[in-house]
């Protein structure tokens, strides 16, 4: 009985995972979308008869594939490019965080989402959010942000120093998620206006980074004073970056989920079972 349940928790934990890479590999060409053109155009692609939600399935089980095969060649190239996708995404926070100051300080103060009083930061102003449970679940989100983390135990061996480097990786990445996650919600608050710019550009889930990062460059190149084109370009350049670092980011992860369950598995076994 207990051998079941374990293998009923181990399939679960595939089937949920499998779930979430197939979500994440039709998000991925949002990602590239918003590089190549500076903002997501993928429901007005067309191929051989397909568009949009269509396209955007056929071509996420084409990278399934592809990743799936770069994954069984080792984890190295994975690491490199984990790697490289997480620096970019720090410097992208910082980025966030400094144009955001910027904006406020040369517009005086003023928010572009105003603050009424207290209940602005209980209420959001998203009326799909406004009831207590409906606020509840946005816990789901904040545990997603942690998704993944035990799956990086996996692949500790090679790292130089585990046993030291894996605890103070996951306490610094914790405390990183955390602050990240209170301050720059808060500070998206100082460029982009809900009604105005997340409505208005039917920003849903899979683009509302880049519909945020794009009006916060507009919003930087107009305090600063310079014309609505190079404002334009400059929220294009912040989409652009923001994209770039995101979609290697992904991929990394991606890869990672790929391979580390499946080593985990493996190596986890009895000596028996494996194939010389």
């Amino acid at each position: 009985m207990d051998k079941n349940r374990s293998l009923l928790g181990l399939l679960y934990g595939w089937l949920n995972w499998v779930l979430w890479l197939v979500a994440s590999a039709s998000r991925l060409w949002i990602s590239i979308s918003a590089l190549i053109f500076g903002k997501d155009t993928t429901q007005e692609w067309n191929i051989l008869g397909l568009h949009g939600t269509q396209l955007i399935g056929v071509l996420a089980i084409l990278f399934m594939i592809v990743s799936t095969y770069l994954s069984s060649r080792g984890i190295t190239g994975i690491k490199i490019m984990s790697s490289i996708g997480g620096w970019f995404m720090i410097v992208m926070n910082a980025v966030f965080i400094l144009a955001s100051l910027t904006v406020l300080i040369m517009n005086h103060g003023q928010l572009a989402q105003p603050i009424t009083g207290w209940q602005s930061f209980i209420i959001s102003p998203n009326k799909s959010f406004q009831t207590p449970i409906t606020i509840i679940s946005f816990v789901v989100y904040a545990v997603f942000a942690y998704g993944g983390m035990e799956t990086i135990g996996d692949v500790i061996d090679s790292m130089k120093h585990p046993e030291k480097d894996f605890p103070k990786g996951l306490i610094i990445g914790s405390l990183f998620t955390i602050i990240s996650y209170v301050l720059m919600i808060f500070m998206t608050g100082f460029s982009v206006n809900y009604q105005k710019n997340i409505l208005a550009a039917n920003a849903n889930t899979g683009n509302i980074t880049y519909t945020v990062y794009g009006t916060l460059g507009k919003a930087f190149g107009t305090a600063l004073h310079l014309d609505p084109n190079t404002s334009l370009l400059i929220g294009k350049f912040f989409t652009r970056a923001i994209a770039l670092s995101g979609l290697m980011g992904m991929t990394g992860a991606f890869f990672v989920l790929l391979y580390s369950p499946i080593k985990s598995f493996i190596m986890g076994s009895d000596p028996r079972l494996r194939l010389n």
